[in-house]
């Protein structure tokens, strides 16, 4: 008689499944450093063509709510405060003056760098490929 899951012992075959080792029991998966260099790849190519002149460098979103805090906290002459913040948080140099752009800029960074650090990494990668591109241009 062959020795089969079925014919086997419940208590042995636990005992087995325990001892048994993740990467033996469950799919290996992809690593992701192969999505991580596309990411940077693409980046850096958006980089070069940023520098063409043919990507806009603006960023358009629409948010009644957002625009209202944005606008009112420019009206009361609070932007700055918030710019200084956000760039005390993300540990940038400060300024003296903020615009909306720059604060909304550096907002979506500090969102960014809280929820998907990563992200901020990948982007900072897509810029280092970018400039080794151009070094490397004759």
């Amino acid at each position: 008689m062959s020795d089969t899951t079925d014919d086997r012992d419940p208590e042995e075959l636990l005992e087995q499944s325990k001892e048994q080792k993740r990467h033996q029991s469950e799919p290996q998966q992809e690593p992701e450093a192969a999505d991580e260099s596309s990411l940077e790849e693409y980046i850096a190519d958006v980089y070069e063509e940023l520098e063409a002149g043919e990507a806009p460098t603006n960023l358009t979103m629409r948010d009644r709510n957002l625009a209202a805090l944005i606008r009112g906290l420019d009206e009361a002459g609070q932007l700055d405060d918030v710019g200084t913040d956000v760039r005390e948080h993300l540990d940038r140099d400060s300024v003296d003056s903020e615009s909306r752009g720059s604060v909304l800029g550096l907002l979506v960074r500090a969102g960014l760098d809280e929820v998907r650090p990563d992200l901020i990494e990948a982007g900072e990668a897509g810029y280092e490929t970018f400039t080794e591109r151009q070094e490397t241009q004759f």
